[in-house]
């Protein structure tokens, strides 16, 4: 990477880092503070973090379009505004419902799809997969950060300090955005290019190379949320207290992320790199497989963990990757934030299907169940590659 290169990565990863802690350090206080709240009840504090997501589904494919007329630093600067609003709203207004008000206006500011359309314009194809991961890093680190500092802050400033230093936070990315990311190349369009309706546009938009993507994560996170919502189960099962299961995802987690950057930087086979995703879908299948025979072996368990974390962080840094190789500089930012889109729909319908699931079918079942999607998307993924 050269110096600008480098500056643009590590400002994304600040970015993303100090976003994401301000969305993430109340969720394991909220279920508690939430119910002292004015009108608090456990459907409405459950609603108040769900609307989080529904409204980054409403917005991020509308900033996506934005971004691509009117430049990529303006709109992110747009969703980060309307981050810190939501913060003050939520900080001031001491009622479940002023919550609500405050955590959709926090989502609002779906900025994700936009930020990684920025990268792609700002970084060379052959750093970005470096780029993404460095990001995928952040992410994991602003988690890890979260779950033990938000309950800290809460217990010595108050619930509502969780806000206002969210809104301080949002403040900060602001000004690195100003000041740190340069302003994205005008798009310069093909000179065959003919000015598309929106039907076309939309019609391009969806074509099965970047449904290969969209689907990829939304598939990822579909899983993702049907494992935790059976996983933690399965370890007190097996003897393995619930306050020690950060030390398994902590663990985990930094494993898959050393064996991630070992394989970025050393990996140069152009025939795994092809394959890099429908080979990472097979070691999820095979990680379910493990789940579905493991029982209530807690070393069974972990293997299994630490391989499905393993293929996760490789497909949340290749699917991006592959989908940024396709793209048109005119058509970014409505791509990427389809993309993003579709990895909050997987989280919205993996809660929402898990729960369901969990009402008439035991765990065995539902790891079948899982095997059963996992193989529906290896499918589709080799279909959509041709």
């Amino acid at each position: 990477m050269n110096f600008s290169e480098l500056q643009v990565t590590l400002s994304f990863c600040i970015i993303f880092l100090l976003r994401m802690l301000g969305m993430f350090m109340i969720l394991p206080i909220l279920s508690k503070y939430g119910m002292l709240l004015d009108g608090g009840n456990k459907f409405l504090i459950g609603f108040s973090m769900g609307i989080y997501g529904i409204a980054q589904v409403i917005f991020q494919i509308p900033f996506g379009i934005l971004s691509d007329k009117f430049g990529r630093k303006k709109i992110i600067t747009l969703g980060l505004f309307m981050f810190f609003i939501g913060n003050i709203i939520s900080a001031n207004i001491h009622s479940i419902w002023g919550l609500i008000i405050g955590r959709f206006l926090q989502g609002s500011g779906a900025i994700s799809g936009v930020c990684m359309a920025c990268l792609s314009d700002l970084i060379r194809e052959e750093n970005r997969v470096k780029s993404i991961a460095a990001i995928g890093t952040s992410f994991a680190v602003s988690f890890l950060i979260s779950m033990v500092s938000g309950p800290v802050i809460v217990q010595y400033f108050g619930f509502f300090s969780i806000f206002w230093m969210s809104a301080l936070l949002s403040i900060v990315c602001m000004i690195i955005v100003y000041f740190s990311i340069p302003c994205s190349k005008k798009n310069v369009l093909p000179e065959n290019y003919i000015c598309c309706s929106y039907s076309e546009k939309l019609k391009f938009i969806l074509n099965k190379i970047f449904f290969r993507s969209y689907l990829g994560i939304f598939f990822l996170h579909f899983l993702l949320m049907i494992n935790f919502m059976i996983i933690p189960n399965n370890f007190e099962a097996s003897g393995f207290t619930l306050n020690n299961h950060w030390k398994v995802y902590l663990g985990t987690i930094l494993i898959s992320f050393f064996i991630l950057f070992l394989f970025i930087f050393y990996c140069k086979s152009k025939h795994i790199l092809e394959n890099i995703i429908e080979i990472c879908i097979l070691f999820i299948l095979f990680s379910e497989i493990i789940f579905l025979e493991a029982q209530n072996n807690l070393l069974f368990l972990i293997i299994s963990l630490q391989i499905f974390f393993i293929s996760f962080n490789f497909l949340e840094v290749f699917l991006p990757s592959h989908l940024s190789k396709q793209l048109l500089n005119n058509h970014k930012g409505s791509i990427m934030s389809i993309y993003s889109t579709s990895q909050f729909l997987g989280i919205f319908f993996g809660g929402i299907v898990s729960g369901w699931l969990c009402g008439f079918l035991n765990f065995s079942q539902i790891f079948l169940f899982e095997i059963f999607i996992i193989v529906l998307w290896l499918i589709f993924s080799f279909f959509c590659k041709k």
